[in-house]
């Protein structure tokens, strides 16, 4: 154990993640619990808004990335090193209890169900059409890629797979790249992620656009550029004094930006180059967030003042991953009893949506109390800086 630990926390990132799921749980729910309404309203909110899961995703990866580097940049300027393969054991005791707790119902408990629904059931369990390799090996966004989208219970796991990947090799860039250097390398990922997306993408291929490593490089990258910004005493002093309406101001325009995302194809031949360059635009909005969360004095809310919500930031990770086996789990108990799950509903849809959160959070609660602390507790003792 460290002889001393140094205590880093961001008392508001926490609302943050919980954000990041929530937007997730809400995509899932839309896009996969076969409500249909015809109201020309509520399919625009749902179409623009609601179904921007990916959104979620993308918040996770800019968060990793500002964390994961932040606490390097600060074990390296406190120790003079990075201790690699405690950090990699701090990975694996975070990540894999989970992971693989869910894999392993996925690829074993979860297809015994396949027989007893029918063919037009919202949420398909058959892992017959995927390979359970890439899922072994972290690599499972590339079954996505090569197969498709066959699973989404499993298959959610994909940005998982993308975050382990990113550990794999990054505190050996942080390590052994000079600090004077970073900045730029981190820049370069940045630039040649969208380059990858532009020539990479085979014209614009959407499941390489948003599940390829490379094309989801950008964002990891912005938030380390955030972090190595965020060391600097400097630069977060002229954070503190970032007025409230350029704030504000920054949200507004998020907002706006939303519903436009899904009308790059209208680009014609520049749609690829748009596609290419939109992620890094939505991911510096959400570095802009993280920041003023973190320092600036004149935010006009800090998520940590909503309790409920920082109160379940600690849990999002166990509710990102389970929270598809619940959707599935609500749907089959519903159809146990007769009811049809297929067509829903207002009332029904509603019932199932609110079930499946209160039983996401339950489920993860327990699965934090008695899965995941005792390794929390272990990964602790390889930790030089405590979050």
């Amino acid at each position: 154990m460290p002889l001393q630990q140094t205590k880093i926390f961001f008392p508001h990132l926490d609302g943050l993640r919980f954000i990041a799921f929530f937007a997730v749980f809400i995509n899932h729910a839309f896009g996969c619990l076969d409500y249909i309404n015809y109201n020309g309203t509520y399919n625009f909110i749902r179409s623009r808004y609601l179904l921007s899961g990916d959104l979620g995703v993308s918040l996770f990866f800019v968060l990793s990335g500002f964390l994961i580097t932040y606490l390097l940049l600060k074990e390296k300027e406190l120790n003079g090193k990075i201790n690699i393969p405690h950090f990699y054991l701090r990975r694996i005791l975070r990540i894999w209890p989970v992971y693989f707790f869910v894999v392993g119902l996925c690829l074993f408990m979860f297809p015994l169900f396949a027989n007893s629904i029918p063919a037009n059931f919202p949420i398909g369990v058959s892992t017959k059409q995927l390979n359970p390799w890439f899922y072994a090996t972290f690599t499972g966004n590339f079954d996505y890629l090569y197969n498709g989208i066959t699973n989404v219970l499993i298959g959610i796991l994909w940005s998982v797979s993308v975050e382990e990947q990113f550990y794999l090799f990054w505190p050996l860039l942080v390590a052994f790249i000079p600090r004077k250097y970073l900045l730029p390398v981190f820049i370069s990922v940045i630039l040649g992620s969208i380059a990858f997306r532009f020539w990479g993408s085979q014209g614009g291929s959407a499941l390489i656009l948003k599940y390829h490593s490379l094309s989801s490089m950008s964002d990891l990258a912005t938030g380390a550029v955030l972090a190595f910004l965020c060391t600097s005493e400097r630069f977060t002093a002229k954070i503190k004094n970032t007025p409230r309406w350029l704030i504000i101001l920054m949200y507004v325009l998020f907002i706006i930006i939303v519903p436009y995302r899904g009308l790059t194809w209208k680009l014609g031949v520049h749609y690829v180059l748009a596609a290419s360059i939109l992620p890094v635009i939505i991911s510096s909005f959400f570095a802009f967030f993280i920041m003023e969360q973190n320092y600036a004095e004149r935010s006009f809310y800090k998520l940590g003042n909503f309790k409920f919500i920082s109160s379940l930031g600690k849990y999002t990770y166990g509710m990102y991953c389970y929270h598809m086996m619940i959707f599935f789990l609500v749907l089959y108990t519903f159809y146990t009893f007769g009811a049809d799950v297929s067509h829903p509903h207002k009332f029904q849809f509603i019932l199932e949506i609110v079930i499946s959160f209160v039983c996401t959070i339950l489920f993860s609660k327990f699965s934090y109390r008695y899965i995941e602390s005792n390794f929390l507790k272990l990964k602790n003792r390889f930790a030089t800086i405590v979050k």
